[in-house]
């Protein structure tokens, strides 16, 4: 079982945001580099990504831009699939006087049943900065993740479906062309009355962007 709770300080320092060393310059990594490497199905790059990410000092803040994650082609519920690629672009990192513990939205469309409907924030979730996770025992840095225990902000229908079809995100940050970007992976499984987190299937998961 994954539970979500804060670890201690990590000793190592980290990255700074905006330090230059973090960009890779002409050629390096962009939210959108990440899409086509999943739209070509390249997990094995992907997942060396993930596995090998950068030490973080503080949570992310601030929108992100994102499109849906893989091409869904491991029995996961095509309801999701659907939802990830036609209705998610990014989220928002609120801020925090934590820089471990925080909370943000997702940007979704404002309803499914109107393509052309506005991108607004839903979809709650609570992040944290992890020194480590057991859901993600490969992965080599620290870890932010992403607990939907509670999404519901207004009565959206993705919000209420968010209630039934449990996720569960976890993020690292990468180099990238002009600072760090980051590869995440989504659990589809249960939380508990406490907000604590199990996968259905804890190897069964592909990267995504954010």
């Amino acid at each position: 079982m994954a539970t979500i709770s804060p670890t201690k300080e990590s000793s190592i320092v980290g990255y700074d945001h905006d330090d230059s060393s973090l960009r890779t310059g002409e050629g390096g990594l962009t939210v959108w580099t990440l899409q086509k490497m999943l739209e070509q199905k390249r997990y094995d790059e992907l997942n060396g990504l993930f596995d090998n990410g950068l030490t973080m000092n503080s949570l992310p803040v601030g929108i992100s831009a994102g499109a849906g994650g893989a091409a869904f082609d491991i029995g996961i519920d095509p309801i999701i699939s659907w939802l990830a690629l036609k209705l998610w672009r990014g989220k928002i990192f609120f801020p925090s006087n934590n820089k471990r513990v925080s909370e943000g939205r997702n940007r979704m469309r404002k309803t499914v049943f109107n393509p052309f409907s506005p991108f607004v924030p839903m979809a709650k979730f609570t992040t944290m900065l992890l020194d480590s996770h057991p859901i993600a025992p490969r992965v080599k840095s620290n870890l932010v993740v992403l607990n939907y225990f509670d999404p519901k902000t207004k009565p959206y229908l993705i919000e209420i479906l968010a209630t039934e079809i449990h996720g569960y995100d976890a993020m690292v940050a990468v180099k990238g062309k002009y600072g760090p970007v980051f590869v995440g992976k989504t659990w589809l499984g249960k939380y508990n009355e406490r907000g604590e987190f199990t996968a259905h299937d804890p190897n069964n998961t592909n990267p995504h962007n954010d």
